[in-house]
């Protein structure tokens, strides 16, 4: 069987969990890594396989492998995206796409242009209780999509890990509204959203948490609550290792003959011990024998099959675009103080 080399750009967090993921599967080869932290890349290579590198261009130019995976800062998508396509290699880039339309755009261009494919990071298609939501409105059985709410408030450890560089609307808030688009895909007339300040604004400028309402040209309407607000507690025990923490994370979509709800508060999973109670995550990237398994596993099996198969991904540029869309107008909202218009997005 043909193994697909595959490099990644930004060996951190979210970059070491999905090439993990990715060099599992029997049909990859994990060559090289590159970061501007060259500890990071080392690290992963020690760990992995694959030769480190500062410097991204100089490891795809050396290296020449036939995936790129982008997990650098959010607002450093578009740079990386370019030059991988320059050189045709496939692009998986981490949510969100980018952090402005602009760069969401070229990126897009660039791919197609290229003939290169192009899927973006949004990991609850591929969790299966949100896939299941999916299926069961698409197959008409709970009547017209009228309404959906959505729920993710993580701890405040992650808006310390950030440091303030990215609002939770922009880091974690895109998950909820691309899984809400891709429920009901139906045009966003309009968005209005509400910052609340506390803790995590006073220390690091970015507000704690937020309402946020789109507004469907059909009727419809959509509401996600966001935020990092959740106390250290939370999640803050050391044992079990394997037990990541998670949070309050929650759906539920209303339609005109019944109702769907999803509860991850705890998840399936829950104990108590000397440290008190643990709500791990037992869907996203749980350790399983030694693996990865859950939503990333799925996610990252089905891009390299759209590779080997040649077909398109499930999650497209356009998209991530779209979730971008909706996450600007929302900061917009909340800068102007007002309900905005997405032609106004649209033509900016």
């Amino acid at each position: 069987m043909k193994r697909i080399p595959f490099a990644v750009v930004g060996a951190g967090f979210m970059g070491k969990m999905l090439v993990k993921a990715s060099s599992e599967l029997p049909f990859t080869q994990f060559i090289a890594a590159a970061d501007v932290d060259f500890e990071k890349a080392q690290k992963i290579t020690s760990e992995l396989g694959g030769k480190p590198y500062v410097d991204f261009q100089e490891m795809l130019s050396q290296q020449r492998p036939e995936v790129v995976i982008i997990a650098t800062p959010e607002y450093d998508h578009l740079t990386p995206t370019l030059y991988a396509a320059e050189l045709g290699c496939h692009v998986f880039v981490e949510k969100p796409i980018a952090t402005t339309r602009q760069d969401a755009l070229a990126m897009i261009t660039a791919c197609k242009r290229a003939g290169v494919k192009l899927m973006v990071g949004h990991i609850l298609r591929f969790e299966i209780a949100y896939a299941q939501v999916q299926a069961a409105i698409c197959e008409g059985s709970i009547g017209k999509f009228l309404s959906a709410y959505a729920r993710r408030i993580t701890t405040i450890n992650e808006a310390k890990r950030l440091n303030g560089r990215v609002s939770p609307l922009m880091y974690i808030g895109v998950h909820d509204i691309d899984q809400i688009l891709w429920y009901h895909p139906v045009a966003v007339e309009s968005v209005y959203a509400r910052p609340l300040y506390g803790e995590v604004y006073e220390k690091f400028g970015t507000y704690d948490s937020a309402w946020i309402v789109m507004e469907f040209k059909d009727g419809a309407v959509g509401v996600h609550e966001v935020g990092w607000c959740l106390p250290e507690n939370w999640a803050k025990w050391q044992t079990p290792k394997s037990w990541g923490g998670f949070g309050d994370v929650r759906m539920n979509v209303i339609g005109s003959k019944g109702n769907i709800n999803l509860d991850f508060t705890p998840m399936n999973l829950f104990g108590v011990g000397s440290e008190g109670w643990m709500l791990p995550d037992t869907r996203h990237w749980p350790a399983m024998h030694g693996k990865i398994a859950g939503a990333v596993k799925a996610e990252m099996e089905h891009f390299f099959e759209c590779i080997q198969d040649d077909k398109q991904p499930l999650v497209s540029g356009e998209d991530g675009l779209k979730a971008l869309e909706i996450v600007l107008a929302a900061e917009r909202s909340i800068t102007e103080n007002k309900i905005v218009n997405m032609g106004e997005i649209k033509l900016s």
